[in-house]
C-alpha cells in the first residue's frame, strides 16, 4: 500500500498513475474534492488535516492495515507542505525516508539559507525580517522578498527602492493574507540580493542507486516585480549546453541536504562569476506539468521514479531521449473577462514542433494579470531541438495575446488554434 500525503498539483498526477497502474494507495488529504474521480473510487481516500500532525496520518494507516490487511509500502508527500510529515510517519513505519533535519531544511527557507551557508552551496545574500521589523532594507537594491514557507511563488516580489521593500515584507508579514493550501504559514519575510542570470530547475530523484538528474528544465518568467513561471523546457542534461556544470551542482545540493531518498526540484540561477547559485530545493515533484514535459521530452518517468524510491527500489530510467519538450503559458496582460481567443496563435499551432494547446480557462472568466492563479488562459506544447523548441516558447510568451472583454460578453468562440 502506497501512501500519498494531501497530493495536490503534480501529487494528484502522480496519484492517479499509480491507481491506474493497479497499485493499492491510501491517500490523506483535506482537499479530496480536488481528486480526479478515477483516484476518489480506486483509491483509499480518508480525511486528514495538517492540524492532526504525524499522529494523525498513523490512526488513519493503522485502520487501513486493518480495513484492507495490506502493508505499507512507501509514503510520499504530494505536496510541498506536506514534505515533514511525510518523512516522519515514514521513519515511524521503517520505510525509506528523509531525516528530520532534511524535511525541515527543504521546508522552511530560512533554515535552507543557513544549511547552504554551513556546508558551502552557493546561495544569494540573505537576512530574515520577521513581523514588525521591517524597517530599512538590510541589503542593497535590488531585492528579492518572499515567505520563508509558501511555494508557487506566492507573495514573492523584486523591489528596487524602500517604497516597493515596506510594500512586499507588508504583504509577507500581514496575518490576514491567506495562503492557498497552506494550514498556518509563518509570517516571515526572506530579504535576499537579486541574483541576475538564466534560471533552470534540476528535475530528478534519488533512490537505492543514489541520486539522478532527469531533466535540465529552462525556466522563463515574467517581467519583474514578479516571478511568476510563464513556461518550461525540459531537456536531458547531456543535451543541454549547461547539462555538465548543472549536474555537477545538482549532485552538490542532494548531498548538503542530506537529500536519501525521493524526488528533488532544485531552482538555480547561473551568475556570471559564481556558476549556480541555488535560489531553492524542495524534495517533492514540480508543478506546472514539469513532469509532463520531462516524460514527452527526455522520456524520464518521474512519477514511476518517485512510486519506486519511495518504496526502496532501484528505478530504471532507460536511455535518455535527444527531444526536448516546452510549454508556454498564455496569459492576460490586462484585467477583464476571457474573450474566448487568442491573438497570434496560429502560426504557433502550425509549427512543426506543435503537440497541443490545451484550455486553462473558460471563455467569460474574469482575469488577474497580478495573480497568478488567474491569469493563465491556455498553454501550447512543442517537442523538438531545444534551439528551436526555445525560440517557439519565447516568441509565444512575445506575440500571443488574449482577447479580453471588459464588459464580460460570453458570445465568442472558445480558445481555438
Amino acid at each position: 500500500m502506497l501512501i500519498v500525503v494531501q497530493p495536490l498539483s503534480a501529487g494528484i498526477r502522480l496519484t492517479a498513475r499509480m491507481v491506474a497502474a493497479g497499485v493499492p494507495c491510501l491517500v490523506p488529504t483535506q482537499f479530496p474534492e480536488l481528486l480526479p474521480p478515477e483516484v476518489r473510487s480506486g483509491a483509499t481516500v480518508v480525511d486528514w488535516h495538517p492540524d492532526a500532525g504525524v499522529a494523525g496520518l498513523i490512526g488513519l494507516v493503522e485502520k487501513a492495515v486493518a480495513d484492507a490487511g495490506t502493508a505499507p509500502t512507501g509514503v510520499i508527500a504530494g505536496f510541498e507542505y506536506a514534505v515533514p510529515e511525510a518523512a516522519e510517519l515514514a521513519r515511524t513505519l521503517g520505510l525509506p525516508a528523509l531525516g528530520a533535519g532534511a524535511a525541515e531544511a527543504v521546508r522552511q527557507k530560512d533554515v535552507m539559507r543557513r544549511r547552504c551557508e554551513e556546508r558551502g552551496v552557493a546561495v544569494p545574500r540573505s537576512v530574515v525580517v520577521g513581523p514588525g521589523t521591517a524597517g530599512p532594507c538590510p541589503l542593497p537594491f535590488p531585492v528579492v522578498v518572499k515567505p520563508v514557507d509558501c511555494g508557487g511563488s506566492l507573495m514573492v516580489s523584486l523591489c528596487h527602492d524602500q517604497e516597493e521593500y515596506a510594500r512586499a515584507c507588508a504583504v509577507v508579514h500581514d496575518p490576514g493574507e491567506d495562503v492557498l493550501f497552506h494550514p498556518n504559514p509563518r509570517r516571515t519575510a526572506l530579504v535576499e540580493e537579486y541574483v541576475e542570470g538564466p534560471e533552470f530547475s534540476l528535475d530528478g530523484w534519488v533512490d537505492a542507486n543514489g541520486p539522478h538528474l532527469a531533466s535540465v528544465t529552462t525556466k522563463f518568467l515574467s517581467a519583474p516585480p514578479d516571478f511568476f513561471e510563464m513556461g518550461h523546457i525540459a531537456t536531458a542534461p547531456e543535451r543541454s549546453p549547461h547539462g555538465d556544470v548543472l549536474e555537477r551542482f545538482a549532485r552538490e545540493v542532494v548531498a548538503a541536504f542530506d537529500l536519501t531518498v525521493g524526488p528533488f526540484h532544485i531552482e538555480t540561477r547561473i551568475d556570471r562569476d559564481r556558476g549556480p547559485v541555488l535560489i531553492e530545493v524542495g524534495a517533492r515533484l514540480a508543478g506546472d506539468n514539469i513532469p509532463e514535459l520531462v516524460l514527452a521530452g527526455p522520456g524520464v518517468d518521474l512519477c514511476a521514479a518517485t512510486a519506486d524510491a519511495a518504496r526502496g527500489v532501484r528505478h530504471d530510467p532507460g536511455a535518455p531521449s535527444p527531444v526536448s519538450a516546452g510549454l508556454a503559458f498564455v496569459t492576460t496582460d490586462r484585467p477583464g473577462a476571457f474573450a474566448g481567443t487568442l491573438t497570434g496563435i496560429e502560426p504557433f499551432t502550425r509549427a512543426a514542433e506543435f503537440r497541443g494547446l490545451l484550455p486553462e480557462t473558460e471563455p467569460g472568466t474574469v482575469l488577474d494579470p497580478g495573480d497568478i492563479f488567474s491569469n493563465r488562459v491556455a498553454r501550447i506544447h512543442f517537442e523538438g531541438d531545444l534551439d528551436r523548441v526555445e525560440h517557439l516558447v519565447a516568441s509565444v510568451l512575445a506575440d500571443v495575446r488574449v482577447d479580453v472583454d471588459s464588459v464580460g460578453h460570453q458570445d465568442k468562440e472558445g480558445v481555438r488554434a
